[in-house]
């Protein structure tokens, strides 16, 4: 068996790598060129350097090393630029390349070197055969590094093929999202860590099984087999679905398969990339169930952005303000402003939200067609993560109806039912303040107690309908007869008060002289009774005799007494205090 066999025997040795092929190669250049040292050298890009990777020397691989190509016989082979040119020095290397010290520490005379090509037709590195004694040259050995110089640049590039897709295989193997290549017989051909992750379960547990064993028949038949047989057809599908991944929760993922073509333009599986977005679907489906109750909620939700400009209105508020939505978005709430609520609780509003600080707050606005109504209103600031405020959220609700409740229960409260005058405490708070200001500031204050004469008696014999007629027509004439800033009220049966503020007792007793003129014109009467009306007038006015420690009690109580002397005195009459 010659030389050139043997090398070609080492070079069909099976090499699982790049390196163990290299030296196969080194030690095959050795024996084909009956050279000591056979070499693989590799250039590096940018650099005057070349990485020997594999150099036998007859017994065995030396350590990859670098040496410099100017000044060595590789420079040569670097140098030429059609692919077959053969460098060869059958002797005097040593003495032709004096500065190179690796021919020195070897003892090198002979050398033949080829440069090999990488995918990009450049000369990316070359082989070679080293010898301490002369060396000739011969055809069969150019003609062996022709060839292997083709079957590096061949090898090469499937090696480079192997690592590409190799780094491939383990960006999907490592990755955590669902990565998968699925061939068309709907076996797992590579997973990712994903599907470790998911069906706790190795990678060499997932890889070779068919779908419909990981996923199970009936989610395999009813969802994937159809999507997966759309992507063999080569359709790119993107679909949400739920996995029920074994002694685990299910898990809702979003998913890309995409079919994987061939160089010969045949399908051969398809590429599949899930993610989990579970947590997703949980809060869509939360915020579908916010959104559907903001759409059916009595309370109206304004969003605006932090100038007040109106981002987003609940659809109740057509029925609340009569605008539709798209007539709120783009204007800020002032549109809805009725011009009576009081200016300064807007200022305490704004103050409150610009500071971050929420607000709630009762506002009397005014509908589209004019109407005015009240709403309870919360606003409260949005801020982001870095404590910015980006919104502001108002939430409100039509409270019309409650304040005229509440309205007409104050009335109630502070009113005879009857005459629509105030009842007797509210009378009495009435003067309790009037008589306050009139000791702070030193002014007169003077009340009247009044009786209806003969008021029982006009009950008796004309019923108590015919009463209240006269208990009616007196309270008219009296609203006729005094001033607005006079307070009148109904302390029970036929008996009245009035308090005049700022009145001293002649002027007073004017007005009494009047009211009682006034009385004594009206009629009452009915089928039953006829009589003509008069009443009794008791007046007492603050301060009396320059005592200003005196209560409502004892003005009243004054006034009370004279109203007996009045009666005393034959009705009809007005008694001072």
């Amino acid at each position: 068996m010659d030389q050139f066999n043997q090398a070609h025997i080492l070079l069909a040795g099976t090499a699982d790598t790049a390196n163990e092929f290299f030296r196969h190669a080194a030690q095959a250049i050795a024996v084909a060129s009956e050279s000591r040292w056979g070499g693989i050298g590799f250039s590096k890009p940018e650099s005057s350097e070349i990485e020997v990777v594999a150099l036998w020397d007859g017994e065995g691989w030396g350590v990859p090393f670098l040496i410099q190509i100017p000044g060595s016989p590789c420079e040569l082979v670097y140098q030429t630029t059609p692919e077959n040119m053969h460098v060869y020095f059958a002797d005097g290397l040593q003495d032709t390349f004096s500065t190179c010290d690796l021919l020195k520490s070897l003892g090198a005379e002979s050398y033949r070197g080829q440069a090999f090509y990488g995918e990009d037709r450049r000369i990316a590195g070359h082989i070679f055969a080293l010898d301490d004694k002369p060396q000739p040259d011969s055809a069969g050995v150019r003609f062996f590094f022709d060839l292997l110089s083709r079957r590096m640049s061949t090898e090469l590039r499937r090696f480079n093929q192997q690592n590409t897709l190799r780094r491939y295989t383990n960006m999907i193997a490592i990755t955590r999202n669902m990565m998968s290549f699925i061939d068309r017989t709907y076996t797992y051909r590579a997973v990712s860590q994903g599907y470790v992750d998911t069906f706790n379960a190795p990678h060499e547990k997932l890889i070779g099984k068919r779908v419909d064993e990981i996923h199970g028949h009936e989610l395999f038949q009813t969802v994937l087999k159809p999507l997966l047989d759309s992507s063999f057809q080569g359709e790119s599908i993107n679909t949400r679905h739920w996995i029920y991944p074994p002694d685990m929760a299910p898990k809702y993922i979003d998913v890309w398969q995409t079919p994987y073509v061939e160089a010969d333009g045949t399908i051969s599986g398809t590429v599949v990339s899930g993610h989990d977005i579970t947590e997703q679907k949980a809060i869509e489906e939360t915020l579908q169930k916010l959104s559907l109750a903001i759409t059916h909620s009595p309370v109206l939700t304004v969003i605006t952005d932090p100038n007040g400009v109106i981002e987003y209105v609940s659809p109740i508020v057509e029925k609340i303000t009569g605008y539709r939505p798209e007539e709120v978005i783009g204007k800020t709430p002032s549109l809805f402003k009725s011009g009576r609520t009081d200016r300064k609780l807007y200022r305490e509003l704004w103050l409150a939200i610009k500071n971050k600080r929420p607000w709630q707050g009762e506002l009397e606005n005014r509908r589209k067609s004019g109407e005015y109504y009240w709403e309870s209103i919360s606003i409260a600031p949005v801020l982001n993560e870095r404590d910015e405020l980006v919104a502001f959220v108002g939430i409100s609700m039509d409270v019309s109806e409650r304040k005229q409740m509440e309205q007409q229960l104050k009335e109630l409260a502070s009113t005879d039912p009857l005459t629509g005058i105030f009842n007797r405490r509210h009378f009495m708070e009435e003067v309790e303040s009037q008589l306050a200001y009139s000791k702070r500031y030193q002014t007169p204050l003077s009340c009247m107690i009044i009786d209806i004469d003969h008021f029982k008696q006009l009950n008796d014999n004309g019923g108590h309908a015919l009463g209240d007629e006269a208990i009616l027509k007196f309270a008219e004439v009296t609203h006729e007869t005094i001033r607005v800033v006079d307070v009148f009220g109904r302390m029970g049966g036929d008996e009245f008060a009035i308090a005049l503020p700022d009145t001293d007792d002649r002027e007073a007793l004017v007005l009494a002289e009047r009211l009682k003129e006034k009385v004594s014109k009206l009629t009452i009467q009915n089928n039953l009774h006829s009589s003509q009306m008069t009443i009794s007038i008791g007046l007492a006015t603050f301060p009396s005799h320059g005592d200003i420690s005196e209560s409502v009690n004892k003005l009243l109580s004054r006034a009370d007494k004279a109203l007996y002397e009045a009666k005393r005195g034959g009705r009809n009459l007005v008694g001072i205090a």
